[in-house]
């Protein structure tokens, strides 16, 4: 006999959770992270005063959604959410709740998480717990920036002329300290010259980026990787005509700050071989690991050899020549460490024409900080060095390509470098929740069914 579906309406308890797979993602993350503490972070941001908002919890937990899954628009996610049950449970809503109109995003972020300040401390508080845990040690940390297009037409690009001061870059105060007790230091030169930048006529904060692999309008997005179990531990958000090495120790500074991270290794690319940066990651006790690049004017390729115990130069004939002072160039707003040695004592040497002459001396001029300059290259050929560039290209290269294809950092989708920090966090910190709740659910399953909220009491 054919049968027939009967139509009858009829009543059900449904309980969401328990039509939810053990191993979904979204049933691990919550099984090990606890959200409460948003509370109290979002708390400052309302008033005591008018009717009830929506529960922010669920806000960012809706947010995290999006970006955990790739879904890009906020009219669609409203969609996927309403539709979807794990998303729908996740989010704290049961199957009668209607879900808030896709607007809420765009109308908190005018009026209350206008500068991305919460979605830093989320995303902090989420570090620091992997930290009390065990998740993330600091043993070895890799760093590097990625380009990200801005929501932008390139027909936007228009030419403007500001007013922009030159001067040296400020890396650390303790290196400016340092550098100003060095002989022959003098306080620099600003200048002020009009130059002619790139920007877009409609999203004002991007920079215009001009390199071999990367062009266009957009955003430097700067982070940190812990390769204990791949958790980003400091993002941060620039235009992105910045030049990576100029930011990376206020880079790490600020996530040690913020999250008591305890740095011991960091690996950085050759963008970041700088004098300044490496003598700056020995004042924090940290030692960079950084791809040496060459130099034109390389006084080693001229047969010179460096001797770090006496900071000094030896040419091909035993000569040696001293440190003597530092010399400051404002045609490029750069400090030089100077060696030199009386051109008199040279008079009879066959290579003399190969060397550099200045005011009757043999001089080379070398990075400011060059000890700490040579050291990183000394570094660079142990066995360390290979074994953190490897876990720099599993962990910084690979992350980046994750959140690009995965979690909506492909471009930039809002406007200001408010909305592209924000972006590049809950990015982030979409990433972290997936990391983390493998690591959790694999290893201490055991322990789920006697401890509620393992990660954040």
């Amino acid at each position: 006999m054919m049968g027939r579906k009967d139509d009858q309406l009829c009543m059900t308890i449904v309980n969401l959770e328990e039509l939810i797979p053990e191993n979904h993602l979204l049933k691990k993350i919550d099984r090990t992270i606890d959200f409460n503490f948003i509370y109290d972070l979002a708390e400052p941001y309302y008033s005591e005063k008018g009717r009830p908002s929506i529960d922010p919890v669920c806000m960012i937990k809706m947010l995290l959604v999006g970006y955990l899954y790739g879904v890009r628009s906020e009219r669609r996610l409203e969609e996927e959410i309403t539709l979807n049950i794990a998303y729908r449970w996740f989010c704290g809503f049961n199957i009668m709740d209607r879900i808030p109109d896709h607007s809420l995003f765009s109308q908190n972020r005018r009026r209350r998480f206008n500068d991305s300040r919460i979605f830093k401390e989320i995303f902090n508080e989420i570090v620091t717990c992997c930290i009390d845990n065990g998740i993330v040690t600091g043993d070895n940390v890799v760093s590097d920036g990625t380009f990200i297009p801005a929501n932008v037409s390139e027909k936007s690009k228009v030419e403007t002329k500001v007013i922009v001061s030159q001067s040296t870059v400020n890396y650390l105060d303790e290196l400016d300290k340092e550098l100003s007790e060095l002989p022959g230091y003098r306080k620099p030169v600003t200048t002020e010259v009009e130059k002619i930048v790139l920007k877009s006529s409609t999203d004002q904060d991007c920079g215009y980026i001009h390199q071999k692999r990367k062009k266009g309008l957009g955003y430097l997005a700067e982070m940190s990787v812990d390769t204990e179990h791949g958790i980003i531990t400091g993002v941060d958000c620039y235009p992105a005509n910045q030049r990576e090495s100029d930011i990376i120790l206020k880079h790490v500074i600020t996530q040690i700050k913020d999250t008591g991270i305890s740095i011991d290794q960091i690996a950085l690319d050759a963008g970041y071989d700088v004098g300044a940066v490496h003598r700056g990651f020995e004042l924090l006790g940290i030692t960079d690991y950084c791809c040496p690049r060459e130099m034109h004017n390389n006084a080693l390729k001229k047969g010179f050899t460096y001797d770090a115990e006496n900071d000094s130069f030896l040419c091909m004939e035993g000569k040696r020549l001293n440190f003597y002072r530092i010399t400051y160039k404002q045609s490029n707003h750069n400090y030089y460490r100077l060696y030199r040695i009386p051109k008199k004592e040279c008079l009879e040497c066959k290579y003399l024409k190969h060397c550099a002459m200045d005011k009757g001396a043999v001089r080379i001029n070398a990075s400011v900080f060059y000890p700490a300059y040579h050291a990183n290259r000394e570094r660079c050929k142990t066995d360390e060095y290979f074994n953190l560039k490897r876990l720099r290209n599993i962990w910084s290269e690979g992350t980046f390509a994750a959140l690009k294809n995965q979690h909506n950092l492909k471009r930039i989708k809002k406007r200001g470098i408010h909305r592209a920090a924000e972006e590049c966090l809950l990015a982030a910190l979409a990433l972290n929740l997936k990391r983390i709740a493998q690591v959790l659910f694999t290893f201490y399953r055991f322990w789920f069914f006697q401890m509620d909220n393992f990660c954040i009491a």
